[in-house]
């Protein structure tokens, strides 16, 4: 089942628009900005990056998007677009160039990422959030309260 805050195809072509030129007319430089099936990759390819996109995001955030606040689902889904996009370069390369694309798409794609878990931590944390500090204190050895 399809999470409500999956990208669409024109989502994650928006981030690599060169992707969309029509294969069966390689002398155009018209951008179609979504997959179908005459692009590299097709509809159907594309998609199937989705889903691993939408399933690592799901796997870093502990399973589950929060439904408030609303911007937790806009994040997650750019993080998902982005990743998406980024194994598509990969996945695809038509010239040296596409690793780099990949390398500036995979970064954008983990701090997005990295964001959406800050912000999922800090939800219902108070308005100073991941300010508070964390006191932990080691387990006390067995002879620390033992009568001498």
């Amino acid at each position: 089942m399809a999470e409500s805050w999956q990208p669409t195809l024109e989502q994650v072509a928006d981030h690599i628009p060169t992707r969309t030129r029509d294969a069966n007319a390689p002398s155009s430089d018209t951008m179609l900005a979504t997959f179908n099936g005459s692009t590299t990759p097709t509809d159907e390819q594309a998609t199937r990056h989705i889903k691993a996109a939408v399933v690592e995001v799901l796997g870093a955030v502990g399973g589950t998007i929060p439904a408030t606040p609303a911007f937790l689902a806009g994040l997650a889904s750019e993080a998902a677009a982005l990743r998406a996009a980024a194994d598509i370069e990969l996945a695809y390369p038509d010239r040296v160039a596409d690793v780099s694309v990949f390398e500036q798409l995979d970064q954008r794609a983990k701090d997005v990422l990295q964001r959406l878990i800050d912000a999922i931590n800090d939800q219902g944390s108070g308005p100073e959030g991941s300010l508070l500090p964390v006191w932990a204190m080691p387990e006390p050895v067995w002879y620390g309260d033992y009568p001498l």
